[in-house]
């Protein structure tokens, strides 16, 4: 696991209440009750903080899943 890809899980675990072996791909947003909107948002922002990145509008509301959020956090990485 790469040093941004560790980051993620660590922000992912903080603000969705998991334990870094519970993280997986396939969490969807609405499927898992703690990742409501003011989670998504809150979500969103520590990305952005603690990584040096910005998601456009557009990429916010497209993020439903780990797995979209890796995908976009890895385009603005690479």
């Amino acid at each position: 696991m790469s040093n941004i890809d560790e980051q993620l899980t660590e922000i992912i675990c903080k603000v969705l209440l998991l334990e870094p072996e519970q993280v997986t791909d396939s969490i969807r947003r609405k499927e898992y009750d703690p990742w409501d909107s003011m989670a998504h948002l809150v979500l969103i922002t520590e990305v952005e903080n603690e990584l040096g990145i910005f998601f456009d509008d557009e990429e916010v509301a497209e993020i439903w899943t780990v797995g979209d959020l890796r995908k976009v956090v890895a385009s603005k990485i690479s």
